[in-house]
């Protein structure tokens, strides 16, 4: 297990990910971060080097809270990571399960949102999933 430092609110401590490489395949773990170009390394890189890639899927859009200013709650929307994951290709993109979900991500049930992050060819992490590693 490889943990390495990612941009995040850091309020209280530092904020990390996880490589997990196992016998067979190797984990992106990633539930917080600021957002993708913030990184110092290069998520399209990092992606096609894994197997599997858990990342930060908590808010779907801006839209999300009305009455908040989601500058202050900072996460990749799922709506622009899928913008920026649509430049890798199909198998890549395969790769990606969006976690950690806030209880207002429309993703969490199955309908638009969830579909069409699915018709990107992500994915949307569900409760009790297993990895093989």
């Amino acid at each position: 297990i490889e943990p390495f430092l990612v941009p995040h609110r850091d309020e209280y401590s530092e904020t990390v990910g996880y490589k997990i490489m196992g016998t067979n395949q190797s984990v992106l773990f990633i539930p917080d971060i600021d957002k993708w170009e913030k990184w110092d390394q290069d998520i399209f890189e990092v992606i096609q080097h894994i197997d599997i890639a858990l990342v930060d899927g908590t808010f779907y859009s801006e839209d999300e809270l009305p009455n908040r200013d989601m500058s202050e709650i900072p996460h990749p929307f799922i709506v622009e990571s899928m913008e920026i994951f649509y430049q890798l290709n199909s198998p890549n993109r395969n790769k990606v399960h969006f976690i950690h979900f806030n209880h207002s991500n429309p993703a969490i049930r199955d309908g638009a949102a969830a579909n069409q992050i699915r018709s990107n060819r992500l994915n949307v992490a569900r409760e009790g999933m297993i990895f093989g590693l």
